[in-house]
């Protein structure tokens, strides 16, 4: 858990930011505990992770604060209760699959085939090559 804790650590020299709209950051309050639902398969997605940070250019905060979409994925293979976890138009990782059922269950309860919900995206800013996490801020399920 040490490991995991590193590269969501703290930024002390730059604020939180979220990314509102491509291109647009703006400073948010958050609570870092508060997003404590953990995305699996990160490491499969970190071209895609690094070109997010990139972006906002954000390579020296350690964490970006933005919108996660779960999306259903009933034509997967190998598991068709698979929820895959998108950040702005980028594949980022998945629900692990001992809840995908029951995030199924719960995404279509909600009356879709997807579900917006905030998602912290964290690294260790201080390795040349970190690894990045992603967590999701899931207040009801």
């Amino acid at each position: 858990m040490k490991l995991f804790r590193n590269y969501f650590k703290k930024s002390v020299a730059t604020p939180p930011v979220q990314a509102s709209t491509p291109g647009k950051l703006e400073q948010q309050d958050h609570v870092e505990e508060e997003y404590d639902f953990d995305v699996v398969g990160e490491a499969f997605q970190r071209d895609h992770l690094v070109q997010l940070i990139k972006k906002h250019n954000l390579t020296d905060s350690g964490e970006l604060y933005s919108t996660a979409t779960l999306k259903l994925e009933p034509e997967n293979d190998f598991d068709p209760t698979a929820v895959m976890v998108i950040v702005e138009d980028l594949q980022v990782g998945y629900i692990p699959k001992s809840l995908s059922a029951d995030m199924t269950e719960y995404i279509k309860a909600k009356g879709g085939q997807s579900l917006e919900v905030p998602a912290r995206i964290g690294w260790d800013r201080d390795s040349p090559q970190p690894l990045v996490g992603v967590r999701l801020k899931m207040q009801d399920f």
